[in-house]
């Protein structure tokens, strides 16, 4: 019986992998960004499955979807079980999702089982991860953490469009968020699955590994300004140039890791004006996305790199304005959940591996709250963010087992 069922819910979470693949802004490739048709098309969708496996479903003002298995007579901390189902453009179809819908599947089965928690359980689907849209990392997340900066209603996409308009143009009231009580709380714990995005499990040839920490980051934003020019009649020395300046830093950034190998810099976005083919750039904005293992190391680089910077916009006579977006200290996963974890994917595979995760995730910026713990399953060739991204059957069954393993260890001991 056991075996039949999640035979079941697992072929029906593979088709919901390819049906949410398909919600997309642009007919061509994945891109679902925060509070958008497609993530409202999303939520409903989530929730109709969160539903149909037995939970409590609602969609909260920003988009979270949260599905509750109350326990009216619950003593422990609650256990939290999150991803999220936003995008970055042109995505791959398992970030986030597929740790999204394992959850659900994995409580089905629980359901069928007949299994009956000792403390309330939460699945959850994060709006705003990857912060793609808004430059606003973590936005469900520290909203249901109880920490979201009410100033963060006023950021704008690259339409001018606020995050406070965006809620309301999909019927949501930004006026709610205030009163609504944090569901994560501090004695709770916050377990999160999540393809790997990196090589290290194919390397090893194993399909699940145990996220020991996640490395902290910056998001940073950069606008170096100068001045616009005929391209035929302005001479050399009398250019500023806003987009050679820009380049020159940028080839700056990617040399950090040459000092500090364990840090990562990377240029992922970038705008110029006037951006025509005839005309010297006047201004160019760019982003920085700097991470490292340790948060201490991080803030050394950071000003490190922006001393660099404004050197390069000095010489070259030009305006820079640097902005911080967004920063996240470094995030130790709870050695109890950890062990726990390990027990589970010990008996679906010879070993466990620990892993540091590079990539940021929502248990990030919950970890500030409450303790976490994480599984990574291999995708192929490390790749993701791409739409070649890719994690087989095989491995999506052999982490829905070790996931309900690992939940009904975590509920029984930690």
């Amino acid at each position: 019986m056991k075996t039949r069922a999640i035979d079941a819910i697992h072929s029906k979470l593979l088709d919901r992998i390819e049906i949410l693949g398909a919600v997309s802004a642009e007919e061509d490739r994945l891109t679902r960004l925060s509070l958008s048709r497609e993530m409202e098309t999303a939520s409903l969708l989530i929730k109709s499955w969160m539903s149909s496996a037995g939970l409590v479903a609602t969609i909260d003002p920003l988009q979270n979807v949260i599905g509750s298995w109350p326990n009216a007579h619950a003593t422990k901390p609650a256990l939290h079980l999150g991803s999220h189902y936003d995008t970055v453009v042109n995505a791959g179809k398992y970030d986030g999702v597929l740790g999204l819908l394992l959850n659900i599947a994995a409580i089905e089965i629980l359901q069928i089982e007949g299994y009956t928690p000792q403390r309330h359980i939460n699945a959850i689907g994060f709006c705003d991860e990857e912060g793609a849209r808004f430059q606003t990392t973590f936005l469900g997340s520290s909203h249901l953490c109880g920490d979201l900066d009410p100033s963060v209603l006023e950021k704008r996409d690259a339409q001018g469009i606020t995050v406070r308009d965006a809620m309301q143009a999909r019927d949501l009231d930004p006026e709610k968020l205030s009163a609504i009580t944090p569901l994560i709380k501090a004695n709770d714990l916050y377990l999160e699955a999540h393809i790997e995005q990196g090589p290290a499990l194919e390397a090893l040839d194993l399909p699940l590994g145990i996220v020991t920490g996640i490395a902290a980051q910056s998001r940073i934003q950069v606008s170096v300004s100068g001045k616009t020019g005929h391209a035929g009649t302005v001479p050399p020395d009398l250019r500023r140039d806003a987009l050679a300046a820009a380049a020159e830093m940028i080839l700056e950034i990617e040399k950090l890791p040459v000092d500090a190998p364990e840090a990562r810099a990377t240029v992922g976005q970038l705008h110029l004006q006037p951006n025509v083919s005839n005309a010297i750039p006047s201004q160019v904005d760019f982003t920085i996305d700097l991470r490292h293992p340790k948060f201490d190391t991080l803030k050394k680089l950071r000003d490190a790199l922006r001393t660099q910077l404004r050197v390069i916009a000095a010489k070259r006579q030009l305006n820079l304005q640097i902005e911080y977006l967004q920063e996240s200290t470094e995030a130790r996963c709870d050695r109890k959940a950890k062990a726990l974890i390990a027990r589970s994917v010990s008996k679906i595979q010879k070993r466990a591996p620990e892993l540091l995760s590079g990539a940021g995730h929502d248990a990030l910026k919950i970890a500030q709250t409450c303790p976490i713990g994480m599984l990574f399953i291999r995708c192929q060739d490390g790749l993701s963010h791409h739409p070649e991204e890719h994690v087989s059957p095989e491995d999506i069954r052999d982490a829905l087992e070790a996931w309900i393993e690992t939940i009904k260890t975590i509920d029984s001991e930690w």
